[in-house]
């Protein structure tokens, strides 16, 4: 006696088909959040590198100062979380220096990079990316400061 055949002829390779097509989608998802996900980190990175810039900024006592000690916050910052940035570009705004003590001002700092994603190796993701980052930070009303 013959056992019914539990595959019909007409279903002979279909799962290997199935395969073929999901595994490859699957991979692209996951590279692709990951790709996502590089880029929402070196973002929020950069926001706190610039916030912590304009703080250090605050702390200076002339505005070449603070320029200086922004400028080297926010590059050991950006290497000490060692986010990937190539040409990073730092201004920072000191005109509240010039506000004699008693006036409100603020410092604020911004900051840009190209954040490289050549190591991801998504389909339809860039090379590289320009990333920005703007914060303020307000200085001591009551503090003496120099221009």
């Amino acid at each position: 006696m013959m056992r019914p055949n539990p595959h019909p002829a007409d279903q002979r390779g279909a799962a290997v088909v199935e395969v073929a097509l999901i595994v490859p989608l699957l991979v692209v998802l996951v590279l692709g959040l990951a790709g996502a996900w590089r880029i929402g980190w070196a973002r929020t990175q950069l926001h706190e590198a610039a916030a912590a810039g304009a703080r250090a900024a605050t702390l200076a006592t002339s505005a070449p100062a603070a320029v200086e000690q922004a400028v080297s916050t926010i590059e050991f910052d950006l290497a000490t979380v060692n986010v990937a940035c190539s040409d990073l570009v730092v201004d920072v705004d000191t005109a509240a220096f010039l506000n004699p003590p008693g006036q409100h001002g603020s410092v604020i700092v911004r900051l840009g990079c190209r954040l490289d994603l050549a190591d991801v190796m998504v389909p339809g993701l860039p090379g590289s990316l320009w990333l920005d980052a703007e914060a303020s930070e307000a200085l001591d009303v009551l503090r003496e400061r120099t221009p």
